[in-house]
């Protein structure tokens, strides 16, 4: 048994198809059948169960997959590590972030980059907690930035700031004649919310939770400017993070702070415990957590 009827194993299984999996990794249907009998033989048992409909993952081939699994992305994750180990002062850095950290982390990045021009950059918007932890668990991301509180043993978790949740109106809504708004203010308003599996929204409907209001959910977004837009055409409300809302200067739209101490977040800096981060990465997070001290 090697590692690669490992990989072929696990990406038949992923694949779900034979013929898929071999297109995948550019050997024939019948050399990848044979790879994996032979696997079969070598562990001594059977790992998939064939019928005319495909196969399925027996009980024992579940528990292999999921060890094979892990086997075959640690050693990819190695070969990253090696190669960045060898990457100085040059090289890449990968950053997961959320909508609004757009309009700070440039910012830490042009300081960082006056004294290492020559990294470069990827940016990817990560949304939801399932994508916020694979993306680190697979090494598509040096760290994130996210408001995700990621508990696992394999996440490190640095809380880097703290923000209020904030009321977001048309310009000609009636709350705008309001010296103080509250939740119990918005009973029975069109909400618009982001979908679920976010962590904004989970945080806005705790709120209403804690305070036993009412809410009446009108639209799911994924993205704040999708929000802003809805709001904008007077079709709702919406309660968006006081570090997107500063900056979205827009004249048809209206802003208000809740009464309310439910209605905050935390922001984290959040990186995977036992990989190796190169100089530059370790340099730039101190960047990110500096910036708000």
């Amino acid at each position: 048994m090697d590692l690669r009827q490992l990989r072929y194993f696990v990406t038949v299984v992923q694949e779900k198809h034979y013929s898929k999996a071999a297109k995948i990794l550019h050997i024939s249907q019948p050399s990848l059948s044979n790879a994996i009998k032979k696997l079969e033989d070598n562990v001594g048992f059977q790992l998939l169960e064939r019928s005319t409909r495909g196969f399925a993952l027996t009980d024992a081939g579940s528990v292999f997959y999921e060890k094979s699994l892990e086997l075959v992305r640690k050693f990819d994750n190695m070969l990253k590590e090696l190669d960045e180990m060898k990457q100085m002062g040059s090289g890449n850095i990968s950053i997961g972030m959320i909508e609004s950290a757009k309009f700070w982390l440039p910012k830490v990045v042009k300081k960082f980059k006056a004294n290492s021009p020559k990294i470069h950059f990827q940016f990817k918007e990560l949304l939801g907690k399932r994508k916020v932890f694979d993306s680190l668990i697979h090494y598509d991301v040096h760290f994130t930035i996210t408001n995700q509180p990621i508990h696992k043993e394999e996440i490190i978790l640095i809380p880097i700031y703290h923000e209020k949740l904030i009321l977001v109106t048309h310009n000609e809504d009636p709350l705008n004649l309001l010296d103080v708004v509250t939740l119990p203010d918005l009973q029975g308003r069109d909400l618009i919310i982001s979908t679920i599996g976010f962590q904004t929204r989970e945080d806005i409907l705790n709120a209403f939770e804690k305070e036993k209001i009412n809410h009446h959910i009108r639209y799911e977004i994924e993205r704040f400017e999708t929000a802003c837009s809805l709001v904008e055409q007077g079709l709702g409300i919406t309660i968006l993070p006081e570090s997107y809302i500063k900056y979205n200067l827009n004249p048809n739209i209206a802003t208000h702070t809740i009464e309310s101490e439910y209605l905050e977040r935390t922001v984290y800096l959040a990186y995977l415990k036992d990989r190796y981060l190169s100089p530059a990465v370790e340099e730039l997070i101190e960047k990110v957590q500096s910036f708000f001290k």
